[in-house]
């Protein structure tokens, strides 16, 4: 019960207070417009007393220049054509060119050379004999690689697979976005120490890094190479983030 008459009393406390209000805010706009009504009519009052006077329009007449008529020149006699006489221009006929008649050359028959032959023949010679050296000391290092056993095999795969880590380098859009993966390097050793037929599978972000990777790594010494070259190398190469 307490509670609704609190309310009911502000209900009417507010009304009362807007009522006060607005009847305040009526009377003091009806007082503006009143005396605006007023300023007004008094501006027209004012106005309507200065009348301006109307000053009667002159005419002015202007004066008819009179201008007098100058006497036309007569004609002058035109002169008379002077005729320039054409000078006579000679006709040179040219002198028919009689044609140069040039010597054929003799063709001369090339004579057989036998010596060249001979010689041809000993080259050929010497080509066989330094392709039979070469491969007979392929030959031989095959023959030594069955000798090798799988550790000393083993210990230069990881020299090489070192080597191919010491260069590679982690891609800069893999670290900004946190990629990580494995790539399998497949490359073959020449004989020369080179390498050769590098080939790559695995995430395309790490491609060129691996490729770069393998080539920095050779050339390597072939003095102790435990097998026979070339050789074909199958790697993995890891890329982690630290």
């Amino acid at each position: 019960m307490v509670k609704h008459r609190n309310l009911v009393s502000f209900i009417i406390t507010t009304l009362l207070y807007a009522l006060l209000f607005g009847g305040y805010f009526y009377l003091i706009r009806t007082y503006i417009i009143a005396d605006q009504a007023a300023q007004d009519s008094a501006i027209q009052l004012c106005l309507s007393e200065f009348v301006p006077e109307v000053v009667p329009e002159t005419q002015e007449v202007e004066e008819e220049s009179v201008v007098e008529e100058e006497p036309e020149p007569e004609p002058e006699p035109e002169p008379e054509p002077i005729v320039k006489e054409e000078p006579v221009v000679e006709k040179v006929i040219p002198e028919p060119v009689k044609p140069k008649v040039l010597p054929v050359p003799e063709v001369k028959k090339p004579k057989p050379k036998k010596k060249e032959i001979k010689k041809k023949k000993k080259v050929k010679k010497k080509k066989i004999r330094t392709r039979t050296a070469q491969s007979s000391r392929v030959g031989v290092k095959r023959r030594g690689s069955g000798h090798a056993s799988a550790s000393e095999k083993n210990r230069f795969l990881a020299t090489v697979r070192q080597r191919i880590n010491r260069n590679k380098s982690y891609p800069r859009i893999a670290k900004r976005r946190g990629m990580q993966g494995s790539v399998k390097v497949h490359f073959t050793i020449l004989p020369n120490g080179h390498v050769g037929n590098i080939l790559v599978s695995g995430p395309k972000v790490f491609h060129s890094s691996a490729r770069k990777a393998v080539k920095k790594a050779f050339p390597i010494s072939t003095k102790n190479v435990p097998f026979s070259l070339p050789k074909t190398v199958n790697l993995t190469l890891r890329y982690q983030l630290r």
